[in-house]
């Protein structure tokens, strides 16, 4: 990656870290006597996210800021930042349309099966969440550095 690049890479990573961090702010905000401050973590995802109380994961009691399928997506997304660096960034430009209705196919698939049939399968869920945030996560990150990186000042 060429400097440039490498900027734009590193905003992402901090985005999508920062994005991470604020699923998990309510249980750190509460364990730190900071409880106050939660509230504006699940009012910043109630625009994007459910946060079922009974769909949601929790830590200590405390539930996370967005839903199991939300926060999985959110920590694949994490996951296929990172691996970034290591990916063909090219065949990632040229198939990222295939790549990303690849990467949604299987979470359709189970979220109608959750939505309509009322069946629950809570590892297929974690499966195609993460996927689906990787793929999306890698594909994301290879636009944003090609786009921003090849502009000229």
């Amino acid at each position: 990656m060429s400097k440039a690049e490498r900027k734009i890479y590193v905003v992402v990573l901090f985005i999508v870290v920062l994005f991470n961090f604020l699923v998990v702010s309510p249980v750190i905000f509460e364990n730190v006597g900071l409880g106050g401050f939660s509230g504006l973590a699940y009012r910043f995802f109630s625009p994007i996210c459910h946060q079922n109380e009974f769909g949601s994961f929790h830590i200590n009691g405390i539930k996370l800021a967005a839903c199991s399928r939300c926060s999985l997506i959110y920590l694949g997304a994490l996951v296929g930042v990172l691996i970034f660096p290591f990916l063909k960034r090219k065949d990632l430009l040229e198939r990222s349309n295939f790549l990303l209705v690849l990467a949604l196919m299987p979470s359709a698939i189970e979220f109608s099966l959750e939505k309509f049939l009322d069946v629950n399968f809570g590892s297929v869920k974690v499966l195609v969440s993460l996927w689906l945030g990787g793929v999306a996560g890698a594909v994301l990150t290879s636009q944003f550095v090609d786009m921003f990186s090849s502009r000229k000042s």
